[in-house]
């Protein structure tokens, strides 16, 4: 109750309070009125009976001396001119009724009930020398009035007259309504001057909510004339003035300091997009030319250098990877996806990746998951897997001996989000608690020795820390030296099948290697490759002739539309970055005529607005350089699949349709 009251208008607050004083008021002193005069009236009548009975006992006090009945009812009888006398009786000594009289309107069993409650009332009248009023007054039904017969000093008696309160309730009921009316035109009055005089002091709190609401609306700081006075609401409207001002000079300041961090978002965002395409591009050729390489007859010299220049060459790629990862977290400009996922895979695909590092150090990595735990979410897979392979990483490097264990637990869980936490444990060197403090600051490691003797840019937990907020949970550390260390994260994810659970599992990674690529797809398949780069050229040539597919080169975004137009190709490849006309430009042009073909997109631009506008463009894939060949293998085998799958369900739709 109190809650609505707090919410309704300010004008309607005003006019409840001088309502209600006012109607309070008016109440108590009508009450007082109303029971006074009641008393007075109900006074008034138990006089005039009183008196009658006085006058009546004093004519009959000699009749019942000389037990003359026919005198005392002949005495009796002229109450009869009273209308509201119901009964009076006559009691002798011996309380016997001498003689009585009942009003002529009264039934047999009407005067018996009136005599018996006349006895009743005696022997109380005798023993208290008082009558009880009525507990309600307003509903008192009869006077009653006992009066002494007396001759000299001689008591010969007792005169018991009943009358009805008939008048007197009469009286009580125009009285109520004579208040009535006039407390209903009294508080009609009340609210009619509350409404009129609650302007006095609501104007001027909603001329300064006007203003509040121009304010944003127009831009308007400044306060009418009207506004100005001289009571407290004047000391308000001009403090209210002065923040104005204060304010308007601060949001010309806030909109130059945001267009000036706007353009600097801006050209960090722009630079960050140059440098992904021109760091990737000849890391491109370092990683794709060392592969093509390894795959030519080697010395065991020669297979060693470039072995150790492509593992070079894709630890700095990593570093790349996490240095634009961070610049994409500090601008914003990192967002998480959400679409479903199955986690076992997440999970088996992250120890497959990392089951050679731990095999080289001869760890033993294992993973369990609880029986609790959805199996199919919503959420960003990849960044679960880069924070998974991040902290394993970790592990594996800095355990010399032991093992390293992940586990999955289900966390709460509210409507469709559940909470995941995830375990992954050491028996690594330890962290003591002040490495453990700056732990996760960006480019800090444990120690500099630490860095030394194993590298690392100490980006990979500040990456972490930030990936799980972003994805609604926290990470902890906890550890021991020389015991080992305990990573915990958690993040909120999706349920997409209500509370279907993996069945608890129990993994540990030995000799397992990923599945290969059904890449035997790509045999004879045509592709038209959009690229302007030579080597990007080459790479990508070798890489899909190796598995026996036709490779058909457009050195810019014109020719690759002219021919996509001319000629059937199962898939394009598709460069963003190319003179004359963008990959993007060109898709668009493609899609005008080929609604189907798959289009991936394959640049040195790795910023998720740069997939996004692919996307939109109608590009069906995106494929970050360097090129992973598993990587350009599977996502081309799966679009053409996709393609051949399609037009299959169609033809067969067709010969459906002609039966």
């Amino acid at each position: 109750m109190i809650k609505k009251l707090t919410d309704i208008s300010i004008r309607t607050k005003l006019v409840l309070i001088l309502s209600l004083t006012a109607a309070t008021a008016l109440l108590i002193a009508v009450s007082v009125i109303f029971f006074t005069t009641t008393e007075t009236v109900k006074k008034y009548e138990a006089a005039n009976i009183k008196q009658l009975a006085e006058i009546s006992s004093f004519n009959i006090s000699a009749a019942l001396s000389f037990r003359d009945d026919k005198t005392a009812n002949k005495t009796l009888l002229s109450l009869a001119t009273n209308p509201e006398i119901m009964a009076a009786l006559i009691y002798d000594q011996e309380q016997h009724i001498f003689v009585s009289y009942f009003n002529e309107q009264s039934s047999e069993d009407e005067r018996n009930a009136l005599k018996n409650y006349s006895k009743k009332l005696l022997l109380e009248y005798q023993k208290t020398q008082e009558i009880k009023p009525n507990k309600n007054f307003l509903l008192w039904e009869k006077f009653d009035v006992f009066t002494p017969i007396t001759l000299g000093n001689e008591t010969l008696g007792m005169l018991h007259i009943i009358s009805d309160a008939q008048h007197f309730q009469q009286q009580i009921k125009k009285l109520q309504s004579s208040l009535l009316f006039a407390i209903g035109i009294t508080l009609l009055i009340i609210f009619v001057l509350a409404s009129f005089f609650q302007r006095i002091f609501s104007s001027p709190i909603y001329a300064l909510l006007d203003v509040m609401k121009t304010v944003p609306e127009n831009r308007n700081y400044s306060l009418s004339k009207e506004m100005q006075r001289n009571d407290e609401y004047g000391a308000l409207f001009n403090g209210f003035h002065t923040m104005l001002t204060e304010l308007h000079s601060i949001e010309k300041e806030l909109i130059i300091a945001k267009e000036k961090a706007d353009n600097a978002n801006q050209s960090k965002s722009t630079f960050l997009a140059h440098m992904s395409h021109e760091i990737r591009t000849p890391m491109n050729a370092v990683i794709g030319l060392s592969h093509l390489a390894l795959k030519t007859e080697l010395n065991a010299k020669q297979h060693d250098y470039l072995s150790k220049i492509n593992s070079s060459a894709n630890g700095l790629l990593g570093v790349i990877n996490d240095i634009l990862d961070f610049s994409k977290i500090e601008a914003g400009m990192l967002t998480i996806e959400q679409v479903e996922f199955d986690l076992s895979t997440v999970v088996h695909s992250v120890l497959t990746i990392s089951h050679s590092q731990a095999e080289t150090k001869n760890l033993k990595l294992h993973c369990s998951i609880g029986s609790c735990v959805p199996a199919h979410l919503m959420g960003d897979a990849l960044r679960i897997k880069q924070i998974l392979l991040n902290l394993i990483s970790n592990a594996i490097k800095f355990t010399d001996q032991g093992k390293v264990a992940v586990s999955i637990k289900k966390g709460s869980h509210k409507d469709n989000n559940v909470e995941l936490i995830f375990t992954v444990e050491d028996t690594g060197i330890g962290l003591s608690s002040p490495q453990i403090k700056k732990l996760f600051q960006s480019f800090s490691q444990a120690e500099e020795s630490t860095s030394r003797h194993y590298g690392g840019t100490g980006l990979g937990l500040t990456i972490c820390k930030q990936l799980t907020e972003l994805m609604g949970g926290t990470i902890s550390v906890s550890s021991e030296i020389a015991v080992g260390t305990v990573f915990t994260f958690s993040i909120i994810c999706l349920t997409t099948e209500g509370e279907q659970s993996l069945l608890s599992t129990n993994i540990t990674q030995e000799k397992e290697v990923p599945e290969p690529v059904n890449s035997s797809v790509l045999n004879n398949r045509s592709i038209l490759l959009a690229e302007d780069n030579e080597i990007n050229q080459l790479i990508a040539i070798e890489l899909l002739e190796s598995e026996g597919a036709c490779v058909d080169v457009a050195e810019n975004g014109r020719i690759a539309v002219t021919k996509a137009n001319a000629k059937h190709y199962d898939a394009i490849l598709m460069d963003v970055q190319m003179p004359e006309i963008d990959g993007v430009e060109a898709t668009r042009l493609i899609r005008e005529q080929l609604k189907d073909i798959p289009i991936i997109a394959m640049t040195a631009h790795a910023m998720d607005e740069e997939k996004q506008r692919c996307q939109q463009a109608g590009m069906n894939d995106h494929i970050s350089k360097p090129i992973d060949p598993d990587e350009l293998y599977k996502t081309l085998t799966n679009w053409i699949m996709k393609d051949m799958t399609a037009l299959t369900l169609s033809a067969t739709k067709d010969r459906g349709s002609d039966i």
